[in-house]
Formats: C-alpha cells, sequence, structure tokens
C-alpha cells in the first residue's frame, strides 16, 4: 500500500520462537506436494514460496511435535492453495462452480478417495490429522472445516450481487472465512492436548476463541488489502469501512487497527477470567491443566501470525515477476474430462 503507513496494532501476546523443525516440516511439505501433482507451475510454485507457508505454520504451532507440524504443515499449505484458487479463480465468481466445488470437497470429508490431484490431497491429509484425536474434537473440526469452505459460498454470492455486508456482521463471517476456527481447534493438535467436550464450552474459552479468531482475520484483512483490491476482492475490512464509512485508506487502515485493539483487551480478558471458570465448573487436574494449555496455544497461534507477516515477501513487498498479473490459479477442482482429441 504504496504511501499508507500500516499501524502497529495492540498484541497482548509477547513473541516467542518458531518450531525447531521448521526446516524439516519444509522439505517433507513440497516432496508431498510433489507426490500428489499440485502445484506444478513455475507461477505458482513462486506464488507459493513467497508466501513461506511452513515458516507460519512453525510460529503459529511453535510446541508441536516434529510429526504433528509436519502433519499442520500440510494442512496450511493445502489451504492455502485452496484460498488462492477461491479468491482468482473461476470457482470464486461463479455460484453454481462454487458450489460444485465445495461439494467435491465435503464429499472427500465423508470418504471419497477424491477425483483430483488435489481432492486426493484432501483426503490424505484429512485422514492423519483425525487419527488419533477424540470424537468430540473431531466433531469439532469438521464442523469449524465446513464453516470455512461456505464462507466461500457466502463471498461468492456476496461479490455476484455487489453485496457489501455490513462491518458487524463481516467480523464474524470472515474468523469463518479465514479459516481462524479450524486453525485454533488445530492448536489443540500442535500442543498435545485434547479437551473434554464440556470444557469447550467454557464462556471464557469460547470468548477467546472468537476475540483470537477476529483478530487474525481482520489482521490477514490488514496486511492483504492491496491484493483483494487488485483482482477485485471487497471482502475486506479496509475496503468495506472504506465503502460504508466513506473514509480514505489510511483512516479506514487506522480504523481496522482500532477494531483489532478491542478484540486484544477482549483476548486478555478472557484468559484471565479463565482459572476462575474452571474453579467454578469444578474442573481441576489434568483437564484444567489442558484448557490452560490450550488457551496458551491459542495465544501463540495468534501472536505467530501477527509475526508472520512483517517476515513474508507476499505481503510486504510485490512480487517484481507478476507486475500487473492476478495471482496464478492453480486449479483445484477442474472436474471436467478433458476433450477427445478427435
Amino acid at each position: 500500500m504504496d504511501g499508507i503507513a500500516v499501524p502497529d496494532p495492540c498484541m497482548p501476546v509477547p513473541p516467542h520462537a518458531p518450531s525447531p523443525f521448521l526446516a524439516e516440516a519444509d522439505a517433507a511439505v513440497w516432496s508431498w506436494l510433489d507426490a500428489y501433482g499440485i502445484c506444478q507451475s513455475p507461477a505458482s510454485r513462486r506464488n507459493l514460496r513467497r508466501a513461506r507457508i511452513t515458516l507460519t505454520t512453525a510460529m503459529a504451532y511453535p510446541t508441536a511435535s516434529r510429526g504433528a507440524l509436519a502433519r499442520l504443515a500440510r494442512w496450511l499449505h493445502w489451504t492455502f492453495i485452496m484460498d488462492d484458487e477461491f479468491d482468482d479463480g473461476p470457482d470464486g465468481r461463479d455460484a453454481t462452480r462454487c458450489e460444485a466445488a465445495l461439494l467435491s470437497l465435503l464429499r472427500v470429508l465423508d470418504g471419497e478417495p477424491g477425483r483430483t490431484p488435489a481432492t486426493r490431497a484432501l483426503a490424505d491429509v484429512w485422514s492423519d490429522l483425525l487419527r488419533r484425536r477424540s470424537p468430540s474434537w473431531c466433531r469439532t473440526f469438521r464442523r469449524d472445516v465446513e464453516g470455512w469452505f461456505w464462507s466461500y459460498y457466502e463471498d461468492t454470492v456476496d461479490r455476484a450481487a455487489e453485496h457489501y455486508p455490513p462491518l458487524a456482521a463481516y467480523r464474524r463471517q470472515r474468523a469463518r472465512g479465514v479459516g481462524a476456527y479450524m486453525f485454533l481447534t488445530l492448536a489443540e493438535s500442535g500442543a498435545g492436548v485434547d479437551l473434554p467436550e464440556t470444557v469447550r464450552h467454557l464462556p471464557a474459552l469460547v470468548e477467546l476463541r472468537h476475540a483470537a479468531a477476529e483478530y487474525t482475520g481482520l489482521n490477514n484483512d490488514l496486511w492483504s488489502v492491496a491484493k483483494d483490491r487488485s483482482v477485485g476482492v471487497f471482502h475486506n475490512a479496509v475496503l468495506l469501512i472504506e465503502h460504508h464509512e466513506r473514509r480514505g485508506l489510511q483512516d479506514a487502515v487506522d480504523r481496522l487497527a482500532g477494531l483489532l485493539g478491542d478484540c486484544a483487551q477482549r483476548m486478555a480478558a478472557a484468559r484471565e477470567a479463565l482459572p476462575g471458570q474452571l474453579a467454578a465448573a469444578g474442573v481441576g487436574g489434568r483437564a484444567r491443566a489442558d484448557v490452560l494449555t490450550c488457551a496458551a496455544a491459542y495465544a501463540h497461534f495468534v501472536r505467530g501470525c501477527y509475526d508472520y507477516y512483517h517476515q513474508v515477501d507476499r505481503y510486504t513487498r510485490a512480487d517484481p515477476d507478476r507486475a500487473g498479473e492476478l495471482a496464478p490459479v492453480h486449479r483445484l477442482f477442474d472436474l471436467a474430462p478433458p476433450p477427445d482429441p478427435g
């Protein structure tokens, strides 16, 4: 954003080092992508390398074991590729195409092996993530992923109808659309805990999830506004503030920084209230320790994402090899058969 000063929003979580398994996970994930034949074009690979998704994983889940970090890195790479597909490709421009693509993904979650390289890769990483997790965790993760999938349909219909959602509704929509809830649920896996169903409903933990998810979505908007504007995406809080409140770009950016400060205060208040609520609910022992570990993992996730944006070319400088072009499309969901050569 030339000429725009990006403010330093309130961040209530101290910095931390990334996982020591970053390099191993990065090598493994590129082997996995190649094994499934996805992200093969030079433009797509360059785009993915500039994004440094394994760095995101290592910063968001710093305490993950070697094996857990590798699984999480595969999932984050797959979701990043899919996000670019919907943002920049035809499946995010047409509601019928979008619906067909999403239904193909949901069938994979229900056990279908997949018909394309990307859906076969999804089947592989999906089963790996659910392995050895409790039924409660699997239900929560499935719900989060479905919410993320369908957010693309909502965005596609909004875009086709030229409907700019109100900011209050968008904040909730964006938390799902950026995948924050599923990534927070994965923080349990990264931290090596699996919460009992009951404690997932502690009000302070619920509020911490909501505040952390909103912070993650709004902070992503702060750093992706230039890209979103360039490809005609208006599902971005900065652009919606510009539109609804008739503000200039700098004023809209500053307003968004204020919203991030509100989320940060809510996160801090929820973490402070959590021990008292655990005591009031009679939760002790291993369950209490796991909830507090999970809350710390949520905080690590938010802080890791926050620091990541300052370190990655995709968000800090333009790609000189793509001046004037749209982002590369990965062709995830091209399910039509090839033309008959005859």
